[in-house]
């Protein structure tokens, strides 16, 4: 039986390793630190740095215009579409960007579905819906796929939107009211190239 002595002497030896800068556990390298937080791409109207719009929809073009990232095909959904074939960037193994097939053989839409990526205000994946000050007027419901998904219109610039999730919400045909509306999480940062 474990008596309060015992665990008094154990909670001692654990404060004291902690205050002495070591650990139990094994050495500082064991753990990885947390993923930073630092921009690596900010979408604007303009596109993502280092893919303008008429950049060749192909896997060696991008790698090349990304240095640092990989580049894999992969199979994604849209709001209308199941199943479509983009290019995906990595970084650390973590999905950035998803690149889908524009007209000519360039590139298209540009999805960011990484936490690291800042929207045209400085919006972020991952932010509610009023911690990224969008106007409940920019935005529309989702249909197909994102049905009830609130999907907005980025504000100054017209070729960038904004996909936000709610659990648990069912679509009643209309963006839902106010106090679900703010706590909207964004899912996704999704730039098209502008319309010439």
């Amino acid at each position: 039986m474990i008596q309060i002595r015992d665990l008094l002497r154990l909670s001692g030896v654990l404060l004291s390793a902690a205050l002495a800068g070591c650990s139990i556990l094994g050495s500082d390298s064991d753990f990885a630190p947390p993923p930073s937080r630092a921009a690596t791409f900010r979408i604007t109207s303009a596109g993502v740095p280092g893919l303008p719009p008429g950049t060749a929809f192909s896997k060696k073009a991008i790698e090349a215009l990304e240095p640092g990232y990989s580049v894999s095909s992969v199979t994604m959904a849209t709001e209308q579409s199941e199943s479509v074939a983009a290019l995906a960037l990595f970084r650390d193994g973590l999905q950035v960007l998803q690149v889908l097939p524009g007209p000519g053989g360039r590139i298209g839409a540009v999805h960011g579905v990484s936490e690291s990526l800042v929207g045209p205000g400085g919006e972020r994946i991952g932010m509610t819906f009023r911690e990224a000050r969008v106007d409940r007027s920019s935005c529309r419901e989702g249909q197909g796929n994102w049905l009830g998904m609130p999907i907005c219109t980025a504000r100054g610039a017209p070729n960038v939107t904004f996909v936000f999730a709610i659990p648990g919400y069912i679509a009643a045909g209309a963006l839902p009211d106010d106090a679900t509306l703010a706590g909207a999480t964004l899912q996704r940062i999704i730039w098209v190239p502008p319309v010439v």
